[in-house]
């Protein structure tokens, strides 16, 4: 997000703020009209503020304004990438051991999505490339309701990084753990309890039924959507396993 940029969607920003949630969108269509990319940068940046703070440790809007504020002597880590293949950055969502996860927009069809990137320390290291590409084939070899979709791997040109990257839809929610932090006693009521268990046990199903173990459920890796369907994410551990002749299972 480049500072002339930023000047455009700040002020629209906090004046979308002032309206109350069922009316931002009406409120964006007016004042972004002629510039589409503009609107859904903003109503991404606003859905991205009510996140859960596993994802997004502060604001968007927060954390785009301190990068842009630093002065050059001063380091940013991690610097934000702006755009990556036809993906352009809007905030970040989380960093794990396996990448760094952002909010984009695919300016191709105009959707939200998020973006996975493997740390610039790990693209020498053979074993992590390995890793980080191993968790996005053995997701996209799934299609089940209740597992994060992949859209896309790739990798930058060397001229522009050499960045690995997986992106995958984009889930407006919470995680379990925010569910249960924001719950009395951080004790969800028996039916709902039961409906997020028998969600997550038809993922691992479907990925066990795939060779595929998740190896890292917890709750930091399921989110919940407003809908109420849940999502098993973060297949970074995931062990692949090959059906041998004789019927024994080979851990790879």
């Amino acid at each position: 997000m480049t500072p002339e940029r930023w000047k455009k969607i700040e002020p629209l920003y906090h004046a979308a703020l002032e309206h109350i949630p069922g009316e931002r969108d009406g409120f964006l269509n007016e004042a972004c009209v002629g510039d589409d990319e503009l609107r859904l940068e903003i109503a991404a940046l606003l859905s991205s503020d009510g996140r859960a703070e596993h994802f997004i440790e502060k604001p968007a809007l927060e954390v785009a304004a301190r990068a842009l504020a630093a002065s050059p002597s001063q380091s940013v880590e991690p610097a934000i990438p702006t755009q990556i293949s036809s993906y352009r950055i809007l905030a970040p969502l989380g960093r794990g051991g396996m990448g760094e996860v952002y909010l984009a927009l695919d300016s191709r069809l105009g959707r939200k999505v998020a973006i996975k990137l493997l740390p610039a320390r790990f693209t020498t290291n053979p074993d992590r490339v390995r890793r980080f590409e191993q968790e996005a084939h053995a997701v996209s070899a799934l299609n089940h309701p209740n597992i994060i979709t992949i859209h896309e791997i790739g990798e930058t040109a060397e001229e522009a990084g050499g960045t690995h990257y997986i992106v995958t839809e984009y889930i407006e929610g919470e995680t379990l753990r925010q569910q249960l932090k924001n719950t009395p006693q951080q004790r969800l009521q028996p039916a709902l309890a039961l409906d997020i268990a028998v969600q997550i046990a038809a993922a691992l199903a479907t990925a066990h039924e795939n060779g595929i173990i998740h190896r890292d459920i917890k709750p930091e890796n399921v989110m919940l959507r407003k809908d109420g369907i849940v999502k098993v994410l973060d297949f970074g551990l995931a062990k692949l396993s090959e059906q041998k002749s004789d019927g024994a299972t080979e851990k790879k």
